[in-house]
């Protein structure tokens, strides 16, 4: 097995000089709060073992290897879950790995893929959920675990989460930009597959303080953006703009953005439901995604392989 730094020169990437990096590196607050800050975000990769040579590890270094060869360093990377496919320690080891060629600090969140049960994802990544400061801006890391529910397959965060996230964000200045990365998304998009978070409603009175938030989720296998509040402006591509609303047709206080899969593209649930889905179908239509925030607004621009 060749290691990661000739891996990624196997797949023409080529490595920035000085960039290297033996692990993932510490968020530590930058100077000059509230200015603008570059994120890369990458999602479900989907490592099925430890072998390199297949599909998955090869698209999650081609991710890793445009993230490093960007003109301009961006501040962090987000990783939104299904770093693995169904748990396989050796297949997370490999994805630390890669990943931990990027030149900038990761955090991330685990998938139902991650297997999160089995303690290798804590022993490799740390606890599932996350709260950090970064330049004037709030990141929160959610973890939302597969459950059961009268629609089927579903997504949880789970009484003690949600009473830590309580108690984390009554100490946040409200006014502060909040981003908000999980792996399942916390509005239902598609209740079929499993892309609803059932018991979000419970933080909705929390979230409601942030009136600049803006929510990056995975699992979904597309990019997109949805939803529109006043206050916090977004530009985007990848998807239709749409207005999500409340059981009461209230507007909800939300900016949901999809992150496209490394692993393999998802057709629109509008095609109907495949019998099964297989990773390892890319790489055209996945990829990876960057974002401009700002202190009352972001820039969403997914970057989509065609080949």
């Amino acid at each position: 097995m060749i290691n990661r730094r000739e891996f990624l020169q196997w797949l023409g990437f080529g490595l920035a000089a000085g960039w290297a990096s033996e692990g993932f590196l510490p968020i530590s607050p930058a100077r000059g709060a509230n200015r603008e800050i570059h994120v890369n975000l990458i999602a479900d990769a989907h490592l099925k073992d430890a072998d390199d040579r297949r599909a998955e590890p090869r698209a999650l270094a081609r991710a890793v290897g445009e993230v490093r060869r960007l003109q301009s360093r961006p501040d962090m990377l987000l990783f939104a879950g299904d770093l693995a496919h169904d748990g396989d320690p050796k297949a997370l080891a490999l994805g630390k790995e890669i990943l931990s060629d990027l030149p900038v600090p990761v955090l991330m969140v685990p998938g139902e893929g991650d297997g999160l049960e089995g303690a290798p994802w804590r022993r490799l990544f740390g606890e599932p959920w996350f709260l950090r400061s970064y330049s004037g801006v709030n990141l929160l890391g959610l973890y939302t675990y597969p459950c059961r529910s009268p629609h089927g397959l579903a997504f949880e965060l789970g009484q003690p989460q949600i009473a830590w996230l309580a108690g984390e964000l009554a100490r946040l200045d409200p006014a502060a930009p909040l981003v908000v990365l999980s792996h399942a998304p916390l509005t239902p998009v598609f209740r079929p597959w499993g892309q609803w978070t059932r018991d979000a409603e419970r933080i909705a009175p929390v979230l409601a303080r942030f009136p600049h938030a803006v929510y990056f989720h995975g699992h979904v296998h597309r990019a997109g953006v949805r939803g529109q509040v006043s206050g916090f402006r977004g530009e985007g591509s990848g998807g239709n703009r749409l207005n999500l609303f409340t059981e009461n047709r209230k507007p909800k206080t939300e900016n949901r953005l999809s992150i496209p899969a490394t692993a393999w593209p998802l057709p629109s649930p509008l095609q109907g439901t495949p019998a099964f889905l297989v990773p390892g179908l890319g790489p055209r239509g996945c990829g990876w995604a960057g974002v401009s925030l700002r202190s009352q607004s972001w820039e969403f621009l997914p970057r989509i392989w065609t080949a």
